[in-house]
């Protein structure tokens, strides 16, 4: 990918834009009991300069909801751990990946303070080794940034932020599809550059990735983004990423 195809267009400064974010995802391995979680974030976006530096966002977590037939104890234990990203402030460079995380030594002492009290509340090998990838997560600077830039999480937002005139071709690691790279495709659907399609596949297809669906759209209203989605179907399962502008 040639970062040079890009076209940057940020937000106003200073302007605090508003958005949902939802991630659901269907396991269909069992057919006696289907699986379904929904997880949504009310985030608020908001470029800010610091030392003359003007590449810098906050995103603000106001609101988590997960909603599935898991237990409730479950669920209130992912809303927990998800809090401890409520509070974030990133760099991004002249084509829009973060490069750096400028509250990050707050956000591990959020989670040793966070980690000491789940720990107590909540037991079980699921909540040991959900709290462990976190502890992991915050262990090197690079692995939340890439965390924070997964479909999951941020990316969608952050992939709307540039965009061309001609296809552009990119590779792509998911959390959520183990270690299958990804060649994803960002085109314009229409002569106004108003929506834009996403198509990805396995860079190698075999067996084991069961991909039979990977598409979605960006629709931008006044150069930024305001709906977005991905779906993923798989043979045993499917993942769609949502992103909602709720502000005007």
């Amino acid at each position: 990918m040639n970062y040079l195809d890009y076209n940057i267009i940020l937000p106003e400064l200073d302007k605090t834009n508003e958005f949902l974010f939802e991630n659901i995802s269907t396991d269909f391995s069992n057919p006696k009991t289907v699986k379904k979680i929904n997880y949504t974030r009310n985030v608020s976006i908001t470029r800010f300069k610091r030392d003359g530096n003007d590449m810098l966002l906050q995103l603000f977590i106001s609101d988590i909801k997960i909603k599935s037939n898991m237990s409730t104890g479950n669920i209130f234990f992912l809303e927990e751990v998800g809090s401890v990203f409520d509070e974030v402030e990133v760099e991004i460079n002249d084509y829009g990946k973060i490069i750096s995380i400028l509250n990050f030594k707050e956000l591990q002492d959020r989670w040793k303070t966070m980690h000491t009290k789940l720990a107590i509340d909540n037991e079980g090998r699921t909540v040991e080794t959900y709290m462990q990838n976190i502890t992991d997560l915050l262990k090197e600077e690079r692995r939340l940034i890439s965390f924070f830039s997964d479909l999951k999480i941020y990316g969608l937002y952050f992939s709307s932020l540039y965009r061309n005139s001609y296809d552009i071709e990119q590779k792509r690691k998911l959390i959520d599809c183990g270690k299958t790279l990804m060649t994803e495709r960002f085109y314009p659907k229409d002569e106004k550059f108003i929506t834009y399609a996403i198509k990805g596949a396995p860079v190698q297809s075999n067996e084991n990735s069961n991909f039979i669906k990977y598409q979605g759209i960006i629709e931008y209203r006044e150069d930024q983004i305001n709906f977005a989605t991905i779906e993923i179907e798989k043979e045993k399962n499917t993942l769609v990423y949502n992103l909602y502008k709720t502000s005007l």
